[in-house]
């Protein structure tokens, strides 16, 4: 077995081991143990999983409007130095804000249910890729800018053949950061704006700490972790596809 299977299973093998310790020294409703969470997962597995694929589909669908809206004004400033200067600060500042504190404002404009999810989502992966996107597009060779000048390239010969392509390595490290960051944001609203109709994680993870159902808020946690890599995953696995066959990075064994 190689170094990069072993170390991250040595790794596994030892917190269990510190956490089943752990439980074993203090009451349940503190810690549970992981033989707990298993039994709180297999007594309804098909909530969780239903909670999960509705946490997942509103994260997924904020990290597109954050990349949509990322890449957008990520052009918009390639092309506009005015327009850079102009709406930049407004980008940082919101990147400032707290979600948790602006999650109640946006149940007051969108009322109950996946909106609230799905706008926090979006709220909180904008800035990682709205600058993912600005720097990629930005880290082009002068010297090709110029033989794209001198054969009177438009802007958007020259975005599409020259910048987007150099700006996808960026654009991919980006991804990969907002990915976890999608399904934090996504739980985040669901906190304030879930009514359980259907089920989602952020409120599995509050009805059941409420509850001192604490196997079942670990077994939540467990499943918002396990949607976070699965997203980033799928990120790398697009960025290595599409990456393969010109970009160094992706021509060595998988990092």
């Amino acid at each position: 077995m190689s170094q990069r299977l072993l170390l991250p299973l040595l790794v596994l093998v030892a917190a269990l081991a510190a956490w089943s310790a752990g439980a074993a020294a203090l009451p349940p409703v503190l810690l549970p143990g992981p033989m707990d969470v298993l039994g709180a997962i297999s007594a309804d597995p098909g909530r969780l999983i239903g909670a999960a694929l509705r946490t997942g589909s509103c994260a997924l669908a904020g990290l597109g409007i954050g990349a949509l809206i990322g890449a957008g004004l990520g052009v918009g400033f390639l092309w506009s130095r005015s327009l850079e200067l102009a709406v930049y600060p407004y980008a940082l500042l919101l990147q400032t804000l707290p979600v948790v504190a602006v999650a109640p404002l946006l149940v007051v404009w969108l009322g109950y249910g996946a909106p609230v999810a799905v706008a926090a989502s979006a709220l909180v992966c904008f800035f990682p890729l709205l600058t993912a996107a600005h720097v990629g597009l930005l880290g082009v060779d002068p010297e090709q800018v110029e033989l794209f000048a001198l054969y009177k390239a438009s802007r958007w010969q020259e975005l599409r053949w020259l910048r987007l392509p150099a700006a996808a390595p960026a654009a991919f490290a980006g991804l990969r950061t907002a990915a976890g960051l999608s399904v934090i944001g996504a739980i985040v609203g669901e906190f304030v704006g879930s009514n359980g109709d259907p089920p989602s994680i952020g409120y599995l993870v509050l009805r059941s700490a409420r509850s001192a159902d604490t196997a079942l808020t670990f077994a939540a946690v467990g499943a918002a972790a396990a949607l976070a890599g699965a997203l980033y995953a799928a990120v790398r696995a697009a960025e290595a596809l599409a990456l393969r066959s010109y970009h160094p990075s992706q021509r060595g064994p998988s990092r």
